[in-house]
């Protein structure tokens, strides 16, 4: 019953989607934390939303979950454009929604929300170069968006690794495509250096800060029992969710087939990265939401037992629904 409403189309879907985001974002709007994990040499562009909305915690998560709304659309919209998962369903948005609070602790104001939708809309353009003729300068404005994403949080960077992927993945190797890539790449911060120098600014101060913001240490993440436990019945469903995508993979069109491919090089790059990065934050889960819900919501839909599917949905739903009262209870 669950998984029917939240998979629908229609305008009491997008209701129930807003209240769920109310819901599970209901503690940080009554407790509101300052995020001093991201305050640490903060990304330019994230230091003008820190100094924006400095000393009002409240506007902080609504900037927040105002970035959610943001990426729940683009998601169902990407979906909706490209239909690689052969139902136009409201789905995406739904999970990812209640994803959000899956990690309870990091419901505040960080950069990674804003980057992960720029990555969203990078990795859109790059899927469009499929089948263009000629040079793609699609490539172009996917790495330029890489590059102002790592303007808002530094260590989305390491993502154009994923668009050079994405480049094999889409295109036949072409060293003048992946070249107009690296300039696309490079363009803002050759923009930034450029104001750095014209204004007179400390160019010196401006390198320490995005070094520091990649190679500096962040403080390990606590994972509780509980937490564990509830990970791992998700990580089990997510898994099977994946081999049941990768069982049906070739009865798939090519474009699907790409892109499904991507969604999986991105998971395992984001695990790698949180793993191999130290500077890298469990907010970082906000990029691997990503291709998870589409991976998800194409088992839940593709799923011939809709009773077992429902079943998948209410553990999920549950799951997210006990973590957040266990943070209640703990507050």
């Amino acid at each position: 019953m669950l998984l029917k409403i939240y998979r629908g189309t229609g305008p009491g879907t997008i209701l129930l989607i807003m209240i769920s985001l109310v819901m599970v974002w209901l503690q940080p709007l009554l407790n509101p934390v300052e995020p001093s994990l991201y305050n640490d040499y903060p990304a330019p562009l994230y230091a003008l939303v820190l100094n924006l909305l400095e000393g009002r915690p409240y506007a902080g998560i609504i900037f927040s979950m105002l970035c959610i709304i943001a990426v729940a659309i683009y998601l169902v919209n990407f979906n909706t454009r490209l239909f690689f998962i052969n139902e136009r369903t409201f789905l995406p948005a739904s999970l990812y929604v209640l994803l959000s609070g899956y990690l309870a602790s990091n419901q505040v104001l960080n950069p990674v929300l804003p980057a992960s939708f720029l990555l969203l809309l990078s990795i859109d353009r790059l899927i469009v170069s499929y089948r263009k003729p000629g040079i793609a300068y699609n490539l172009f404005d996917a790495s330029m968006i890489i590059g102002i994403a790592a303007l808002v949080y530094t260590n989305i960077i390491w993502f154009y690794v994923l668009i050079i992927i994405g480049i094999n993945i889409f295109r036949s190797f072409n060293i003048r495509e992946l070249s107009i890539s690296l300039f696309g790449l490079l363009t803002p911060f050759i923009i930034l250096y450029s104001f750095y120098y014209l204004t007179g600014r400390d160019i010196a101060w401006l390198n320490n800060l995005l070094v520091e913001s990649i190679l500096r240490d962040v403080p390990e993440y606590y994972w509780s029992p509980v937490f564990i436990i509830i990970s791992s019945v998700n990580l089990l469903i997510f898994l099977v969710a994946l081999f049941h995508m990768w069982s049906i993979f070739n009865t798939k069109k090519v474009r699907s087939r790409k892109i499904f491919s991507l969604l999986t090089w991105m998971i395992v790059f984001t695990v790698l990265i949180y793993f191999l990065v130290p500077a890298v934050s469990v907010g970082l889960m906000y990029v691997l939401l990503i291709p998870l819900v589409y991976i998800l919501t194409h088992y839940l839909v593709m799923m011939r037992n809709k009773k077992i599917a429902n079943y998948v949905f209410a553990i999920i739903f549950f799951s997210v629904l006990f973590l957040q009262v266990n943070r209640a209870i703990v507050i």
